[in-house]
């Protein structure tokens, strides 16, 4: 297996595995009992961890890199608070 995310929470974790998911590729949080059970645990560590098979690595890395492009506002877009 191989860390293709260290996300700050378990909801930004489980979000990059639905992309993933999506993208025809399957992958894991080893992390996930800890995350959701004591989440501060996670808050001075690397993040809580997505990894995926060796052979999917590289397209999950643009799988993740494509959905950020699309989730990031536009810059013309204002953001209300």
């Amino acid at each position: 297996m191989r860390t293709v995310a260290n996300c700050l929470n378990i909801s930004e974790a489980q979000s990059i595995c639905i992309v993933l998911d999506a993208s025809g590729i399957k992958s894991f949080i080893p992390d996930e009992n800890v995350a959701t059970a004591a989440p501060y645990l996670f808050a001075t560590k690397s993040g809580v961890r997505v990894q995926v098979a060796v052979k999917d690595e590289v397209r999950a890395m643009e799988a993740i890199s494509d959905a950020a492009r699309t989730v990031k506002p536009d810059d013309n877009q204002q953001q209300s608070i």
